[in-house]
């Protein structure tokens, strides 16, 4: 199995960390700061059904699957599975997000993994390491948006 794709970024914010907990306590807005990324409902189990469609070029794929989120303080893991409609490739991956104090702010190390199999798993990993950051910083920014206004 190939490695997972890694990815890692430190959001500032000008907000306290409890107002960026407030904002990753609704799932929901977290995922929806991923570009292409929708919660589609909420399931029984606390778990969120979602989807997310990334492009690169003149491909793209559209992944459904589950989202569940997990916090611990000052810390939050958003763990994601899916699959495209036909099939041909599948994912896992997990967004961890770290919190700390920062003068009158917060800073937020963000680190992400993922794994995809299936037939067309090679390009997904390829397309990840190079469309990966650009969703990365646009996550950020939502946030940043989400928190500070």
């Amino acid at each position: 199995m190939a490695a997972p794709v890694k990815l890692a970024r430190t959001i500032a914010f000008k907000s306290a960390p409890a107002a960026v907990r407030a904002a990753l306590d609704d799932v929901p807005g977290v995922v929806g700061c991923i570009p292409g990324a929708t919660v589609t409902a909420t399931n029984p189990d606390g778990s969120h059904a979602a989807t997310i469609g990334v492009h690169y070029a003149d491909a793209g794929v559209r992944f459904a699957g589950t989202v569940r989120a997990a916090s611990d303080g000052d810390s939050m893991v958003v763990s994601a599975s899916g699959k495209d409609g036909p099939g041909t490739v599948s994912a896992t991956g997990a967004i961890r997000l770290v919190m700390r104090a920062d003068g009158a702010g917060t800073s937020m190390d963000v680190q992400a993994e993922f794994e995809f199999g299936g037939l067309l798993a090679p390009i997904a990993r390829s397309a990840t390491k190079i469309v990966g950051p650009h969703l990365l910083e646009a996550f950020g920014s939502c946030l940043v948006s989400k928190v500070d206004g």
